[in-house]
């Protein structure tokens, strides 16, 4: 039976069938890939994401690292600290004698302090060193060769000046005084000390009687006694 010369070719409809199917399949074909794509994508922001939230987690743990690490050296130094000897100098009023100044150098801290050496700067000078028969301070053993130990509490007091000589020889008012020392656990950090003369001046201070206020309330009253020996007349002979 041959084919109607009116109506439409077998092998068109087919060839339609066949594209028809051919372009459905490419629109599901590319909608497939579209949607990969889309999934790939989503994949790749979420692996950012977590690469992102795993870089600050590195971050926020090295902060807490060092944080630790700090925290770790200050209660290192503070327990060094404890431990060791802490020698301290000073220039002060003397407690038992009026218009005088005294060096002070004590072992304030709980261990034994060795080797302590104490510079000044400038120089220490005293008023009564401008005699030439006088000692020079900066020259004694303590400052020259330094202290081999001093146990805590060790408290060692040299007369320093006496006070208006001072002010009337225009001598430094202001020092710094460095200490290095050493102890069981190595070497003591070195200390400095700025010390000030001036405020000691224009000011009253009270202090409790002692021996040697007695002393030279006797001397005087030594003194008057004498003079008035002498103005009394002869006894007759």
């Amino acid at each position: 039976m041959s084919p109607d010369p009116g109506g439409p070719a077998w092998t068109d409809i087919v060839t339609t069938i066949v594209t028809v199917v051919a372009v459905g399949v490419a629109l599901w074909a590319a909608w497939k890939a579209s949607r990969q794509a889309d999934m790939a994508a989503d994949s790749a922001r979420f692996a950012g994401t977590q690469a992102d939230a795993a870089k600050e987690q590195v971050a926020v743990g090295k902060d807490q690292l060092d944080v630790a690490s700090r925290q770790l050296e200050l209660e290192v130094a503070i327990r060094r600290e404890q431990q060791e000897p802490h020698v301290v100098v000073d220039i002060v009023p003397s407690p038992h004698a009026i218009k005088v100044f005294i060096l002070v150098i004590e072992n304030i801290g709980p261990t034994v302090a060795r080797n302590v050496r104490i510079a000044f700067e400038p120089p220490i000078e005293r008023a009564a060193e401008r005699n030439p028969h006088q000692h020079v301070l900066r020259n004694s053993r303590i400052f020259t060769e330094g202290i081999s130990h001093m146990p805590p509490g060790r408290r060692i007091e040299l007369l320093f000046d006496q006070t208006p000589e001072r002010h009337d020889a225009q001598l430094p008012m202001q020092y710094a005084a460095t200490v290095d020392a050493e102890w069981t656990g190595g070497r003591v950090e070195t200390m400095t000390y700025n010390i000030d003369l001036s405020i000691y001046y224009d000011v009253t201070f009270h202090g409790v009687r002692n021996l040697h206020d007695g002393v030279e309330v006797l001397e005087k009253v030594k003194k008057e006694l004498d003079e008035i020996k002498k103005k009394m007349p002869a006894p007759p002979g």
